[in-house]
């Protein structure tokens, strides 16, 4: 497999969607991502979410069912991460498509922003991905642990739970779908305070 390309820092006048992605995972083996969130996120605002349950090929340790309460009879008849991911790409696709403003000439579509895809610790749920999929992500993950480091470098921790209090964004954590949410929202306020490179 292809080894990832590193995280990139992120221009502090990005304007366009944020995709917020989080994983779940159902033990400590690589790639055993049991559930995925996906939120895009507009000038701030949550434009659409989705969540996935997915069948991580894998035991389930209990350690990890303590963490996001997901077992093994919620993912029973669902498909491996592979099987979703196309439904996972159009889903990001058709709603990032919907934030886009109408085009006054369409030989200009090359100046359309791209996404801006985010996670918090993106490592880890790169790495999990690619694992499950068995082939590198289409797109750069940057990272919100970074951002909120530059942002709220007075925070003692910059974990998820932390950085969401902080912000008081609603959190229900080790959810696929309010991470995403939550991580999409953080990675907007911090391109505001100027703090996404």
């Amino acid at each position: 497999m292809a080894r990832a390309p590193r995280v990139p820092r992120i221009a502090i006048e990005h304007a366009g969607a944020i995709v917020g992605i989080d994983v779940e995972t159902a033990c400590s083996e690589h790639g055993a991502v049991c559930a995925i969130g996906v939120v895009v996120v507009c000038e701030g605002s949550v434009v659409r979410g989705e969540h996935w349950y997915v069948d991580p090929g894998t035991r389930f340790d209990p350690r990890f069912i303590e963490i996001h309460g997901i077992t093994p009879d919620m993912i029973a008849g669902k498909p491996h991460l592979r099987g979703v991911w196309p439904e996972v790409r159009r889903f990001i696709h058709d709603t990032v498509e919907s934030t886009r403003p109408p085009r006054l000439f369409a030989d200009l579509d090359d100046l359309d922003r791209p996404p801006l895809f985010v996670a918090h610790n993106a490592q880890f749920d790169r790495f999990q991905i690619e694992h499950a999929l068995g082939e590198p992500l289409p797109f750069r993950l940057a990272c919100t642990v970074s951002m909120a480091r530059r942002a709220f470098p007075e925070l003692p921790r910059h974990n998820l739970k932390s950085v969401a209090t902080h912000l008081r964004i609603d959190l229900k954590h080790h959810d696929a779908l309010s991470d995403a949410r939550a991580c999409a929202i953080i990675a907007h306020r911090c391109i505001a305070l100027g703090a996404g490179s």
